[in-house]
Order: C-alpha cells, then structure tokens, then sequence
C-alpha cells in the first residue's frame, strides 16, 4: 500500500510541477525514457495538440532493460505516442507500432 501510494503522489507532483512548463514551452517533440510520472506530461502535450496550441509529437524511448515486454508506460504510450522506439529486435515484433533502433548505449 505505501508503494502504491507513493507512486501516486510522485505522480501529481510531477504533474503539478509540468503543468506551467509544458503550457510555456508548448515543445513540438517530446522526448521521453521513462518511470509512469512521464505519462501525465505527455498527456498535457497531447492536450496542447489536440486543441491546437502545440505541434506536440511524443517520442518515446523503451527502457534496454525491457527485453520481452514493454513497461506500464511503454504499454500506455504505445496507444497515443507518435513514435515508441525499442532497443531489442523481439520488441519491435512483438508490437507493430513500435520501432526497433538497436541499444543506445553500450
């Protein structure tokens, strides 16, 4: 219960502290690697888009730990990002939106 709970305030932490950043920056890309505290901000973006204040494209970059299966926010992305970006061959298989780009680091 306090994992969970934690999580949830991490995550309306981040929101709050994005909410002036995002609507300042108005960014055309987003770029994103990361925990579930990334989602709320792509949302934003895609908000910004939808009502026209933003070029907002949302790229996301899988963790080169997730071999198999995509995280929460991979598996949430993968519905709304304009590009989800995998470092392992088997991912991009697996999902057809997602697009193979090899390991970013060695």
């Amino acid at each position: 219960k306090q994992w969970y709970q934690r999580r949830v305030r991490a995550t309306l932490r981040s929101q709050l502290a994005a909410v002036p950043a995002v609507f300042r920056a108005r960014p055309d890309v987003l770029l994103v690697n990361g925990p579930g505290t990334c989602i709320p901000v792509c949302a934003l973006v895609l908000l910004l888009r939808i009502v026209g204040l933003a070029r907002g494209r949302i790229v996301y970059v899988e963790s080169v730990c997730r071999v198999t299966t995509l995280s929460l926010s991979g598996l949430i992305l993968l519905v709304f990002a304009d590009h989800l970006l995998v470092q392992w061959p088997q991912l991009a298989k697996r999902y057809s939106r997602a697009t193979f780009i090899g390991r970013l680091v060695s």
